[in-house]
């Protein structure tokens, strides 16, 4: 079965596992994910890649009911803001056993999203941290 990433350059291995890949303008410190060109505050263009920290907090989610092309419900989408200063949007585990909190801590993971014939198509999603 061959895997393919959502996008390209989105997920870095790092010491504590794969996370998301992420880069900050050296002039001003505005960090963006995913990857921007340039700074959308101060146009610089000097930007040094790096990895985001693997736990956020959630910042707001919606279990949702209807049935999405590639997702089957019910399922759950949310922002989860990270330490960087930054909110990344995502597909969130349901877990029967621990219900969704705003402010709850979350983990980022590499997972298949979803599957078509023979290829797996891979990105990142967050869970609750028990």
């Amino acid at each position: 079965m061959g895997k393919i990433l959502v996008k390209d350059g989105i997920l870095v291995e790092g010491p504590n596992g794969v996370t998301l890949a992420a880069n900050r303008c050296k002039s001003c410190g505005r960090v963006y994910f995913p990857k921007g060109k340039y700074c959308l505050d101060c146009l610089g263009n000097e930007l040094e890649d790096i990895p985001l920290n693997k736990r956020g907090k959630l910042f707001s989610y919606s279990v949702v009911g209807m049935p999405s092309t590639h997702f089957k419900p019910p399922y759950a989408v949310g922002f989860v803001e990270m330490p960087e200063c930054l909110r990344v949007f995502a597909p969130l585990d349901i877990s029967a056993d621990q219900p969704f909190k705003i402010g709850m801590e979350m983990e980022v993971y590499e997972d298949i999203l979803w599957r078509e014939g023979e290829k797996e198509y891979v990105g990142y999603r967050f869970r609750p941290l028990g």
